[in-house]
């Protein structure tokens, strides 16, 4: 199993940091909605009104979104990565059997098993 790289983690923690934050922003967002008290009491609101009035829940959904696609990104470039390592191994694999009149037989993507062929002998025949 391939581990997981520096760079990798860094761009998974950019992206769960995203999801996190956009988490907060609709909690504030909601709390500030149900927040009983006059609306110049209300710190939410207040902060929605220097927004141009977009609601933090918006916002924070906006948030969220951009770190789940962030995260499925990264997912998919380091799975293509890793599939193209495999096929490097397995094609490698056929090359040095091909050369050693060996056969390899490929059961998973990931596991190679090579087997060295049966030598026939053939019957003499008599006359």
């Amino acid at each position: 199993m391939k581990k997981v790289t520096t760079k990798e983690f860094i761009w998974y923690l950019a992206a769960g940091l995203l999801a996190f934050l956009g988490l907060i922003a609709v909690i504030f967002g909601i709390i500030g909605y149900h927040m009983a008290g006059p609306a110049g009491t209300n710190f939410v609101i207040q902060f929605e009104e220097k927004l141009n009035n977009f609601p933090l829940r918006f916002i924070g959904l906006i948030l969220i979104a951009a770190g789940l696609v962030l995260a499925v990104i990264v997912l998919l470039i380091n799975a293509k990565k890793a599939d193209r390592e495999v096929e490097k191994r397995i094609r490698r694999e056929q090359r040095l059997a091909a050369q050693a009149n060996q056969t390899i037989e490929v059961k998973k993507a990931v596991e190679i098993i090579e087997e060295k062929p049966a030598v026939e002998v053939e019957p003499v025949e008599s006359k």
